[in-house]
C-alpha cells in the first residue's frame, strides 16, 4: 500500500482524454507545503508530515503508530491521495514535525474535497466543476525550534515558559508575542512540549538610528488552559505520543479557485491564539542584545 493513499487496487474509473480511454488510479486529496516562517522558503528536508489514524480498539499504540505518512514530493511538498480502495474521511488531522527539532510541530484539522467532487468534472456531462490543485493545498508556517540553524548576527532570545508553581513546571506548547518600544510588534514564536522558545527578531521597532546595542522587549505569553495533557502519569515516563496536547487548529476548506486568504492567513502563520489558550495577565520585560541570541530567565505564565 502506498503511504498516505488510503489504499490500493484497480482503477477508480475510466475517462476519455485526447489519447483515448484511460484508467484513473488516484486523485489528489491534499498537498501540504510547509514553509519556514523566517525565510518563507520551503521547510526541510527531514520533515515528517502525515495524517492521524484511529487507534485499534483495546490496543495501546505509540504516537507514531497513529500517523500515516504522506508521500514526499520534493518541492511540491507532501501528498495525500484518494485511492481506489478504502476511503478517506471528510476531514483529516494533519501533523507536521521535525525529528531534528529545527521547527516547532503543528497540527491542523483539514476538511477534504470528496472523491465525488473531484471526479465530477470527468462525467459526461460534468456534474461538478474542475477543482484546481491549489484549492487542495495547505501551506503552514513553521516557527523556529531549539535546533533551528540561527544565522550569524540574528537578534533573539532563548527561554522557557513555565507555570507559576514552586517547581517551575514547563508549559507545553506555549506561544509568545514580542513588542518593542511604543508597543510595536516585533515578532512571535511557538514553544515545544518542554516550554522551550526560540524568539527571533527582525528590526528594532520605532527606535531611532543608530539603535542602542541593548533594548527592552515586552513578551506576552499564551498557553493552553487547562494545561495541555501529556497523556500519561509523570511517574510513568514520557507520553506515548510526543505531540500530546498540541492543539489541532481548524482550517477552512479553500474556495475553488483559492482566494489569497485561503493560502495565507493568521491560522497558517501561527499568529492567532488557538481555542483553549489563555493570555497571561501581564507582559514580561526582557532585554535584547542586537545581533545576538541570548539565553533569558524563565518566563512564568500566569493566566488572566
Amino acid at each position: 500500500m502506498t503511504p498516505g493513499t488510503g489504499g490500493s487496487g484497480g482503477p477508480d474509473r475510466r475517462i476519455t482524454v485526447e489519447a483515448g480511454r484511460v484508467d484513473v488510479l488516484h486523485r489528489l486529496a491534499l498537498a501540504v507545503r510547509p514553509l519556514d516562517a523566517r525565510s518563507r522558503a520551503a521547510a526541510g528536508p527531514g520533515l515528517r508530515v502525515g495524517y492521524e489514524d484511529h487507534p485499534a480498539p483495546g490496543r495501546r499504540q505509540r504516537g507514531e503508530d497513529l500517523v500515516r505518512p504522506l508521500e514526499g514530493h520534493g518541492a511540491t511538498g507532501f501528498v495525500l491521495r484518494h485511492a481506489t480502495a478504502g476511503s478517506l474521511p471528510a476531514a483529516v488531522t494533519v501533523r507536521v514535525d521535525d525529528a531534528a527539532r529545527r521547527w516547532i510541530p503543528r497540527r491542523f484539522a483539514v476538511p477534504l474535497w470528496t472523491r465525488a467532487e473531484l471526479s465530477g468534472s470527468d462525467e459526461q456531462p460534468p456534474t461538478a466543476p474542475h477543482v484546481r490543485a491549489d484549492a487542495r493545498l495547505l501551506v503552514p508556517w513553521l516557527l523556529p525550534g531549539p535546533g533551528y540553524p540561527v544565522p550569524e548576527g540574528t537578534t533573539g532570545l532563548r527561554f522557557r515558559v513555565t507555570r507559576p508553581d514552586p517547581g517551575g513546571t514547563p508549559v507545553r506548547w506555549p506561544r509568545v508575542d514580542a513588542f518593542g518600544p511604543g508597543g510595536v510588534p516585533l515578532g512571535w514564536a511557538h514553544g515545544d512540549e518542554h516550554g522551550q522558545v526560540l524568539l527571533l527578531i527582525d528590526g528594532v521597532g520605532v527606535l531611532t538610528y543608530p539603535a542602542p546595542s541593548r533594548f527592552a522587549v515586552a513578551l506576552r505569553t499564551h498557553a493552553p488552559d487547562p494545561p495541555a495533557d501529556p497523556g500519561t502519569d509523570p511517574a510513568a515516563g514520557p507520553p506515548a505520543d510526543a505531540l500530546a496536547g498540541l492543539v489541532a487548529e481548524p482550517v477552512v476548506r479553500s474556495a475553488n479557485p483559492p482566494r489569497p486568504q485561503d493560502l495565507d492567513n493568521e491560522v497558517l502563520r501561527g499568529t492567532t491564539r488557538p481555542a483553549g489558550y489563555r493570555t497571561a495577565a501581564a507582559d514580561t520585560v526582557r532585554t535584547l542584545t542586537v545581533g545576538r541570541v541570548v539565553r533569558a530567565a524563565d518566563l512564568p505564565h500566569t493566566p488572566a
